[in-house]
Protein backbone atom coordinates (compact mmCIF):
# COMPACT_ATOMS: atom_id res chain seq x y z
CA UNK A 1 0.00 0.00 0.00
CA UNK A 2 1.32 3.50 -0.99
CA UNK A 3 1.20 5.63 1.42
CA UNK A 4 1.24 9.28 0.87
CA UNK A 5 2.50 12.45 2.89
CA UNK A 6 -0.84 13.64 4.30
CA UNK A 7 -1.30 12.45 7.46
CA UNK A 8 2.25 14.35 8.31
CA UNK A 9 3.91 17.64 8.31
CA UNK A 10 5.91 17.86 4.53
CA UNK A 11 9.80 18.61 4.91
CA UNK A 12 11.19 21.27 3.19
CA UNK A 13 12.58 18.26 0.67
CA UNK A 14 9.35 17.11 0.22
CA UNK A 15 7.22 20.85 -0.28
CA UNK A 16 10.46 21.68 -2.92
CA UNK A 17 9.86 18.53 -4.71
CA UNK A 18 6.41 18.84 -5.17
CA UNK A 19 6.82 22.39 -6.29
CA UNK A 20 9.19 21.61 -9.05
CA UNK A 21 7.23 19.01 -10.26
CA UNK A 22 4.51 20.84 -10.27
CA UNK A 23 6.66 23.65 -12.28
CA UNK A 24 7.84 20.60 -14.65
CA UNK A 25 4.24 19.99 -15.66
CA UNK A 26 3.39 23.31 -16.18
CA UNK A 27 6.41 23.56 -18.62
CA UNK A 28 8.03 26.17 -16.34
CA UNK A 29 11.93 24.57 -16.24
CA UNK A 30 14.20 27.29 -16.16
CA UNK A 31 13.35 29.49 -12.83
CA UNK A 32 15.08 32.29 -11.06
CA UNK A 33 16.59 30.58 -7.69
CA UNK A 34 16.29 33.59 -5.97
CA UNK A 35 12.84 34.21 -6.12
CA UNK A 36 12.07 30.58 -4.24
CA UNK A 37 12.19 31.85 -0.85
CA UNK A 38 10.15 34.95 -0.97
CA UNK A 39 7.41 33.23 -2.86
CA UNK A 40 7.19 30.76 -0.31
CA UNK A 41 7.04 32.72 2.64
CA UNK A 42 4.74 35.26 0.93
CA UNK A 43 2.05 32.35 0.29
CA UNK A 44 2.36 30.68 3.73
CA UNK A 45 1.75 34.05 4.78
CA UNK A 46 -1.36 34.82 3.34
CA UNK A 47 -2.40 31.10 3.77
CA UNK A 48 -1.55 32.07 7.54
CA UNK A 49 -4.35 34.75 7.25
CA UNK A 50 -6.86 32.78 5.74
CA UNK A 51 -5.62 30.41 8.66
CA UNK A 52 -5.59 27.59 6.55
CA UNK A 53 -5.54 24.09 8.26
CA UNK A 54 -3.10 23.18 5.81
CA UNK A 55 -0.32 25.76 6.14
CA UNK A 56 1.04 24.05 9.31
CA UNK A 57 0.75 20.83 7.19
CA UNK A 58 2.77 22.41 4.44
CA UNK A 59 4.99 24.86 6.40
CA UNK A 60 5.37 23.00 10.01
CA UNK A 61 8.75 21.90 9.16
CA UNK A 62 10.10 24.84 7.71
CA UNK A 63 12.13 27.86 9.44
CA UNK A 64 12.40 31.34 8.00
CA UNK A 65 14.16 34.23 8.60
CA UNK A 66 13.23 38.13 8.33
CA UNK A 67 16.14 40.37 7.89
CA UNK A 68 16.27 44.35 8.74
CA UNK A 69 16.00 44.60 4.82
CA UNK A 70 12.86 42.81 4.24
CA UNK A 71 15.21 39.85 3.03
CA UNK A 72 14.02 36.57 3.78
CA UNK A 73 16.06 33.62 4.57
CA UNK A 74 15.10 29.66 4.65
CA UNK A 75 18.38 27.20 5.02
CA UNK A 76 15.46 24.54 5.41
CA UNK A 77 14.34 25.30 1.68
CA UNK A 78 17.93 26.00 0.74
CA UNK A 79 18.88 22.44 1.82
CA UNK A 80 15.79 21.11 -0.13
CA UNK A 81 16.83 22.38 -3.01
CA UNK A 82 20.25 21.37 -2.50
CA UNK A 83 19.19 17.78 -1.94
CA UNK A 84 16.84 17.71 -5.23
CA UNK A 85 20.17 18.94 -6.91
CA UNK A 86 22.15 15.91 -5.85
CA UNK A 87 19.55 13.86 -6.58
CA UNK A 88 20.00 15.11 -10.28
CA UNK A 89 15.86 16.68 -9.99
CA UNK A 90 17.29 20.13 -10.54
CA UNK A 91 20.69 21.65 -11.58
CA UNK A 92 22.01 25.31 -11.36
CA UNK A 93 22.57 27.16 -14.62
CA UNK A 94 26.68 28.34 -14.71
CA UNK A 95 28.30 30.56 -14.52
CA UNK A 96 26.53 32.78 -11.82
CA UNK A 97 24.06 30.02 -10.63
CA UNK A 98 21.14 32.14 -10.32
CA UNK A 99 18.26 29.99 -12.42
CA UNK A 100 17.76 26.63 -11.61
CA UNK A 101 16.76 23.67 -14.06
CA UNK A 102 14.09 21.26 -13.57
CA UNK A 103 15.30 17.97 -15.14
CA UNK A 104 11.65 16.17 -14.67
CA UNK A 105 9.52 14.54 -17.31
CA UNK A 106 6.11 15.31 -17.22
CA UNK A 107 5.86 11.08 -16.36
CA UNK A 108 8.08 11.63 -13.86
CA UNK A 109 6.45 14.69 -12.24
CA UNK A 110 3.07 13.13 -12.36
CA UNK A 111 4.94 10.16 -10.24
CA UNK A 112 6.05 12.32 -7.51
CA UNK A 113 3.34 13.83 -7.18
CA UNK A 114 1.15 10.67 -6.95
CA UNK A 115 3.08 10.24 -3.86
CA UNK A 116 0.92 13.69 -2.10
CA UNK A 117 -2.56 13.53 -1.36
CA UNK A 118 -5.11 15.87 -2.94
CA UNK A 119 -4.56 18.33 -0.95
CA UNK A 120 -1.13 18.73 -0.93
CA UNK A 121 -1.46 19.04 -4.76
CA UNK A 122 -3.81 21.67 -4.50
CA UNK A 123 -1.86 23.70 -2.14
CA UNK A 124 1.20 23.21 -4.06
CA UNK A 125 -0.63 24.30 -7.68
CA UNK A 126 -1.19 27.31 -6.11
CA UNK A 127 2.11 28.01 -4.57
CA UNK A 128 3.22 27.50 -8.58
CA UNK A 129 0.86 29.86 -9.71
CA UNK A 130 1.57 32.23 -7.30
CA UNK A 131 5.14 31.82 -8.18
CA UNK A 132 4.53 32.04 -12.25
CA UNK A 133 1.86 34.75 -12.10
CA UNK A 134 -1.10 32.84 -13.28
Amino acid sequence: MLTTATDRRLTSYDLMRCFFATLAKKNHTIINKENIVRAVYDFKENMLLEDSENARMLFGNIEFREGIDENVVSYDISEGINNLQTFGVVGRLNPTYEKLVIYLTEKEADEVLSRYGSNVQMAIESLVDSFVGD
